[in-house]
């Protein structure tokens, strides 16, 4: 004889379900929005193909080192570029996101316009790589300021002998990753757009993409969130 289901046992598993599925598209969302941590989920940086290409320039250059006037604490960066839309917009993004990266907007549009690059790119790939500054690598707990998985390998000895990971400031670090992409791009003869730079940058992704750069997932992210920090609201 066939038992009647009681009711309970048809609505209780129904609200498992459907809170199961309200719960991974609150997830999808969140992570559309704030950005994925690469470095810390998924090791995406295994693919760097050569540790050189990251060691380019490290001592930091006179033009990002901070110059106080003796009438306020403004730096010379700062004075030059914090009232720009474009500092302003890549500010907003990260305050939204409340992420240790924000107040930076003038430091990136500085070196941006010093290297040639937009500048959305490196606060975009911030934002794929450690969720703009919130996942980045730490060794001893020490703070590597880094939030670009820039020279990160899997092989923790790696890192430590290439010697690239960390840095003394937020600044000295944005310097560094914007000199790194402009004469890594010059020595391959490539753009500094989102899908040249994967090449170099994480080819993983686009071997994963079938060798197009442009179909890659580390590029589409990357483009996405240039995008959002064009479009932020200020």
């Amino acid at each position: 004889m066939i038992k009647k289901l009681k009711t309970k046992h048809i609505i209780v598993p129904l609200i498992y379900y459907f809170s199961l599925s309200f719960g991974l598209l609150f997830v999808a969302s969140y992570w559309l929005i704030n950005g994925s941590g690469e470095i810390a989920q998924s090791n995406a940086q295994e693919y760097f193909q050569n540790p050189n290409d990251f060691k380019l320039d490290l001592n930091p250059p006179e033009i990002i080192e901070f110059i106080e006037d003796e009438s306020s604490e403004t730096t010379y960066l700062q004075s030059i570029n914090c009232e720009s839309e474009m500092a302003k917009k890549i500010d907003k993004f990260f305050e939204d996101r409340k992420t240790p990266l924000a107040g930076l907007g003038c430091v990136f549009v500085a070196h941006a316009n010093e290297n040639n690059l937009n500048p959305y790119l490196l606060p975009a790939i911030a934002q794929k790589e450690s969720s703009g500054g919130k996942t980045t690598p730490k060794f001893g707990g020490v703070e590597s300021y880094n939030a670009w998985g820039w020279a990160v390998f899997d092989n923790k000895e790696t890192t430590k002998r290439v010697n690239g990971y960390a840095s003394a400031s937020w600044e000295e670090f944005i310097g560094r990753v914007a000199r790194g992409v402009a004469k890594n791009a010059e020595k391959r003869d490539l753009s500094t757009t989102p899908g040249d730079v994967a090449i170099w940058y994480n080819p993983g992704s686009v071997s994963r993409a079938g060798g197009n750069p442009n179909n890659a997932e580390w590029t589409k992210s990357v483009s996405t969130f240039m995008k959002m920090i064009e479009n932020s609201e200020i």
